[in-house]
């Protein structure tokens, strides 16, 4: 069975498409098979940080009806890259039957993966609930900031309100060390289960890193760096391995491999 699960953020610039393609990586070298959908449509940039060229995308899927198997992009890494599109008008206005199009049109992989992750839009939009309730589980990328706070709290109250959906898991990125990230953690759990009836998990960290940024300019995820620093060596391991074992969250509407 194959475990979709979503990454996800009430802001942009908070590192998701970044987490979301070094996690695919490194589970993807862990020996699993595993998908990045890059539903971040009209603004897809994960094939940008993997340093790939790509001829279809999801559009190709709405528009000429291509099949699934012709849009997966297979990087040397073996990770299965299924690009979302870059300056695609119509993928930034998708209504909710061409959402359910794409959520089924994966259904053809369902015997061929062990692992979907999902980058999905930054904020609260339609399309960004949908895609990540339509996941067995969401993650959301915070980072030590008052916005970034705000922002996730209105993200998950959303995906709650509108989805049922009451676990949410959380990465604290660019935190100064594991005691600060964990003290943002635990103030922002205080936030959300105020007023929400959500139960929240800590997977883990990230530091502020120049290696990080610059894998981003290299275009080579920095989980592939051989020289890589120990500390994100141990926190990648750390939230892939909690993401490789992380519960299926049951909610509303339409799920990923589910008819």
């Amino acid at each position: 069975m194959v475990r979709s699960i979503a990454i996800a953020s009430g802001k942009g610039g908070v590192g998701k498409t970044s987490l979301a393609v070094n996690c695919a990586v490194k589970l993807t070298s862990d020996g699993r098979n595993v998908a990045l959908l890059d539903a971040d449509f009209g603004m897809a940039n994960s094939h940008i940080l993997l340093n790939q060229k790509i001829e279809n995308s999801v559009n190709d899927i709405l528009e000429k009806g291509t099949s699934i198997q012709k849009v997966i992009h297979e990087t040397p890494t073996g990770l299965k890259l299924i690009p979302g599109g870059s300056g695609v008008l119509e993928l930034l206005n998708l209504d909710s039957q061409k959402r359910w199009e794409i959520i089924r049109s994966l259904d053809a992989l369902k015997n061929d993966l062990d692992i979907l992750v999902v980058d999905t839009p930054a904020g609260a939009s339609d399309a960004s609930i949908e895609f990540s309730a339509a996941c067995d589980a969401v993650v959301v990328v915070l980072v030590p900031e008052p916005t970034s706070f705000m922002d996730a709290y209105s993200f998950i109250k959303a995906l709650y309100l509108e989805k049922k959906f009451e676990t949410v898991s959380i990465v604290v990125n660019l935190a100064k060390n594991e005691k600060a990230a964990k003290k943002s953690y635990e103030s922002f759990k205080k936030i959300v289960t105020k007023f929400l009836n959500v139960d929240m998990k800590f997977v883990g960290w990230l530091p502020e890193s120049k290696a990080i940024a610059g894998s981003i300019v290299a275009r080579k995820p920095a989980v592939l760096q051989k020289s890589l620093e120990p500390i994100l060596q141990k926190n990648f391991t750390e939230i892939t391995n909690n993401l490789a074992k992380i519960e299926t969250v049951k909610s509303s509407g339409v799920k990923f491999f589910n008819n």
